[in-house]
């Protein structure tokens, strides 16, 4: 039967009582009337053992009531601590307990660096870090690894209840303890993530493209989103080994690249690339070791620089930096080292692939160059078909085809490709030799390589700053030793152009210099064919070619034109006195006379033996097309006087028995054809001739 506990347990108790009472009456009524010898026996022994009984088993009744209090008690405290830490999860337990014994007290304890030290009441094996738990290294009279060899702890659980109590709040703490940690693991395990999905972000950015340039700026770019970096920039080791060259930059302004390019050793970040270790500044303010006055004229805070070395080799680095306050963990330290190996190894592919596509890219540009060496398009044609290959493997903005005039000490510009939207050079310019880098590639014979142009060193530098152009490319186009030309290529970008463009090029300009020196000797052979080799003027054949184009555009433009034809009077003989020689000197001397006093626009020739010629555009003998003071009849006398008196007239104040007559036509008014007109202007010489010479006579017979 269950009687339960409490209450309905003394009351059952009580009746039982009543009963052993009743029982006990019972037996001395019997003991009286049929034992009555036993009566003694039974009153003195039996009564007061069942009394003694009854008072045992409500004592021990009473435990069991207060136990069943208690048990109450720890269930209610129990279930609050199940809600508490299953519905609500909130593991902050309650570390202090008046009831429990303060453990320092107790123990004499003067270890005050102590976590619980100074602290009344503390549940102590619910803290870590004491030294009775040996968690932290210390001395302790007796140090406890169990926390149940401490009096401490025992005074706390003397029953069950407390002891059950004790190990729930425990265990409920550990919990908590417990998924504190499972969430630090899962957020370490989520930053895990984040870097990984980093580095094959950074994987991704190494191979979405084949371009040198390309694949840093998509690694740097992907490196800075990887920390958080606000600024960054990669350097390269050039091919002297002796500076890092800035290539790409992230987060800095246009040009920084040309500030922040160091010697190989220098500073801080050169020290790391030679001794290939990290280096760090959380603080730039105050770290003495990093003195670039451009990252901190940026007001940069933090910098971590790293080296890219592949197969052993440095590359160079991959510097990331912040504008706010940042600290470096190790855990970052190792994934960016992770990172700029990543870096060095899409570098170097990237490199080999890029030296490689250059090979090719040469090979081609030198095949295109040796097939059009033979063609009719002359150097010009050439030098297109050069830009064009080149800009594949090239970044350049602006190019030029300079050709070399020693006999003037002057370039001139035979052709210009610019992406500018205005531009001061022009087909035709002419400069002079210092004025601009040509002049020292002339001397030198050897390229050269302007990195960053800031407008004073050459006196056309200010027009190319103007222009937008930051670095430039000069390369010598030599033919048998003689710089010819020269190829010139600008970029709007600093540090454009590298040594292995220059590796690049040379041999392909070696190509167009020959090209060159078969354009100049083809003009030279068409310019003798074309000029009178004793006079240097044009000879009968273009002098007859000039007037028949002059005439047709006049046809369409409805102009005039005019014809004069010179002869000296009295060649034969003084050619026959003086000697050929002589002759020949004085038919250069009425050549250049007349060369420099003709108008620009005016078409001197050697008409034949000793007859000059001049064709004069857009101007008659008189009226329509001249005037009262310029007209072909006064240019005609004019010409005639200054040879007489430059050329015929001695050195000693004698004049030479020469003298020089002119025959004029005009066309329309005299021809329309290039043969008649000339024809008339013909028989007027001889009309000038048969009066004694010396004069000027037009078509018409009129005499000057």
């Amino acid at each position: 039967m269950k009687i339960g506990y409490g209450k309905k347990r003394i009351l059952w108790y009580a009746a039982l009582g009543i009963l052993a009472g009743g029982l006990i009456l019972l037996l001395h009524n019997l003991s009286e009337r049929y034992l009555p010898e036993y009566r003694n026996l039974i009153l003195g022994v039996v009564v007061p053992t069942m009394a003694a009984a009854l008072a045992l088993l409500a004592y021990r009744e009473n435990a069991v009531y207060r136990w069943g209090s208690r048990l109450d008690d720890a269930r209610r405290r129990g279930n609050e601590l199940m809600m508490t830490a299953v519905a609500q999860k909130k593991w902050e337990q309650s570390l202090a307990d008046p009831a429990l014994a303060t453990c320092w007290r107790e123990l004499g304890c003067v270890k005050k660096d102590c976590p619980v030290y100074g602290k009344e009441h503390a549940r102590c094996w619910l803290i870590a870090g004491t030294f009775c738990r040996g968690l932290v290294q210390g001395k302790f009279a007796k140090k406890l690894k169990d926390c149940r060899l401490c009096r401490v702890y025992q005074q706390a659980t003397t029953d069950p209840v407390s002891q059950i109590t004790e190990n729930f709040m425990a265990m409920n703490y550990l919990l908590g303890e417990r998924e504190e940690q499972m969430q630090q693991a899962y957020d370490e395990a989520r930053d895990r993530g984040e870097k990984l999905a980093g580095l094959v972000a950074l994987s991704e950015a190494a191979l979405s493209s084949v371009h040198l340039s390309e694949v840093m700026q998509n690694l740097l770019e992907s490196a800075a989103a990887f920390v958080g970096a606000d600024i960054g920039y990669v350097s390269l080791v050039d091919a002297a080994g002796k500076n890092l060259v800035t290539r790409v930059t992230y987060g800095l302004p246009a040009g920084a690249a040309a500030s922040l390019t160091i010697s190989a050793g220098e500073g801080v970040v050169g020290r790391a690339f030679a001794g290939t270790y990290v280096a760090v500044s959380e603080d730039l303010l105050i770290d003495s070791r990093f003195v670039s006055p451009y990252l901190k004229s940026l007001k940069a805070r933090t910098l971590i620089s790293l080296p890219l070395i592949c197969r052993g080799q440095p590359l160079g680095m991959l510097t990331l930096g912040t504008f706010s306050p940042h600290h470096y963990t190790g855990e970052e330290k190792d994934s960016l080292s992770v990172a700029s190996d990543r870096v060095a190894a899409a570098i170097e592919n990237a490199r080999l692939e890029s030296e490689l596509s250059r090979d090719r890219g040469q090979m081609e540009l030198m095949e295109t160059v040796s097939r059009d060496l033979g063609s009719q398009e002359g150097i010009t044609g050439v030098y297109n078909s050069f830009i064009f290959h080149a800009s594949g493997l090239i970044k350049f903005d602006r190019a030029c085809l300079m050709l070399w005039h020693p006999e003037s000490k002057e370039t001139e510009i035979l052709a210009v490709n610019t992406k500018a939207p205005r531009t001061w050079l022009n087909d035709g310019l002419r400069l002079p030799k210092e004025a601009t880098p040509a002049g020292k590639v002339i001397t030198t014979g050897r390229s050269l390589l302007r990195h960053d142009i800031l407008g004073d060193e050459y006196p056309a530098d200010k027009l190319l700053v103007e222009e937008g152009v930051r670095s430039s490319i000069f390369i010598p186009l030599i033919s048998k030793g003689e710089v010819l030309g020269i190829v010139n290529m600008d970029s709007f970008q600093p540090q454009a152009f590298s040594d292995g463009d220059l590796k690049l090029l040379e041999p392909v300009a070696r190509q167009l210099g020959l090209v060159l020196d078969n354009a100049r000797l083809r003009d030279q052979t068409k310019r003798h064919a074309l000029v009178d080799n004793l006079t240097g003027l044009y000879n009968h054949r273009y002098f007859y070619e000039a007037v028949v184009r002059e005439i047709s555009r006049s046809n369409r433009h409805g102009g005039q034109l005019s014809v004069m034809l010179f002869g000296v009077d009295g060649f034969k003989d003084f050619n026959r006195e003086r000697g050929h020689f002589e002759g020949d000197r004085i038919l250069k001397e009425i050549a250049a006379t007349l060369a420099a006093v003709v108008r620009q626009a005016d078409i001197a020739a050697r008409y034949g033996g000793d007859e000059f010629a001049v064709l004069l555009p857009e101007l008659g003998v008189s009226g329509r097309g001249g005037s009262d003071r310029v007209n072909a009849v006064r240019i005609a006398g004019r010409i005639r006087d200054a040879i007489g008196g430059r050329v015929f007239a001695g050195p000693d104040g004698s004049r030479l028995p020469l003298s020089l007559s002119a025959g004029v036509a005009e066309y329309p008014a005299h021809a329309f054809d290039a043969a008649t007109l000339l024809e008339r202007a013909d028989w007027a010489l001889w009309e000038a001739k048969a009066n004694s010479g010396d004069f000027v006579v037009i078509a018409e017979k009129t005499q000057m």
